[in-house]
C-alpha cells in the first residue's frame, strides 16, 4: 500500500532532522551563515515543520493551504521547540490511516489563490522531497560550519539518490575487482 511506504519514509527523514537536532549545539542551530545568506540551519528546520503542520491541518479540512502557515520563529531559534514539534510530527504521521483525496490551495503568479486535486498520498510524497531539499542545503551548512556535528551517511540525499549509489558501488566494485 502506497501510504504505509510514504509514512515510513517520512518517518525516516523527520527522525534524521531530529536526530541531526540532537547532535547539534544549541547556539548553532539559530546562527546566522553567511553560506545561507544571514539566515540559519533553524528557519531551514521550521520551513519544513510548518510544511508539514499545514498538510495535517489540512488533511482534517480537506484542503491543504501552506501559503497559510504561521511562520513562528520560536520554531527556528529554539532548537528544544523544534524538536518537539518534530516529535508531535512523528506522532501525527501514525495517525494517517488512508489515502483521500483532498485539494491544495495556493498562490501563484496571479492575484487569486487557486485549487488544485490531489491527494493525502501525494501531498505526503511533495512533504517528504521538500524537507530531503531543504536538509540538503542543511547538510551543506553542517559539513562546512559545524564539521563536528555528526550526521546520517544519508542525511540531505533522495531516495532515488541513495538507491543509485548503492548500485553504482556494486558495480564499481565488480569493475574494479575483476
Amino acid at each position: 500500500m502506497n501510504i504505509s511506504v510514504l509514512k515510513e519514509s517520512n518517518t525516516i527523514i523527520i527522525k534524521q532532522l531530529k536526530d541531526l537536532l540532537n547532535q547539534m549545539p544549541y547556539d548553532a542551530y539559530a546562527k546566522p551563515l553567511d553560506l545561507l545568506s544571514g539566515n540559519s540551519i533553524g528557519k531551514h528546520v521550521r520551513h519544513v515543520i510548518e510544511l508539514y503542520q499545514e498538510f495535517f491541518s489540512g488533511i482534517v479540512l480537506g484542503e491543504v493551504n501552506y501559503d497559510q502557515r504561521k511562520r513562528i520563529i520560536l520554531l527556528e531559534t529554539d532548537i528544544h521547540s523544534a524538536k518537539e514539534s518534530l516529535q508531535i510530527l512523528l506522532e501525527k504521521l501514525v495517525e494517517v490511516s488512508a489515502d483521500a483525496s483532498t485539494l491544495v490551495k495556493a498562490n501563484f503568479a496571479g492575484e487569486e489563490a487557486i485549487q488544485l486535486p490531489s491527494s493525502i498520498s501525494r501531498e505526503l510524497a511533495y512533504n517528504l522531497e521538500h524537507a530531503i531539499h531543504h536538509m540538503a542545503i542543511i547538510q551543506i551548512c553542517v559539513k562546512h560550519s559545524f564539521p563536528l556535528v555528526p550526521l546520517s551517511e544519508d542525511f540531505g540525499l533522495a531516495y532515488s539518490t541513495i538507491k543509485y549509489n548503492k548500485t553504482n558501488v556494486h558495480a564499481n566494485l565488480s569493475a574494479t575487482s575483476e
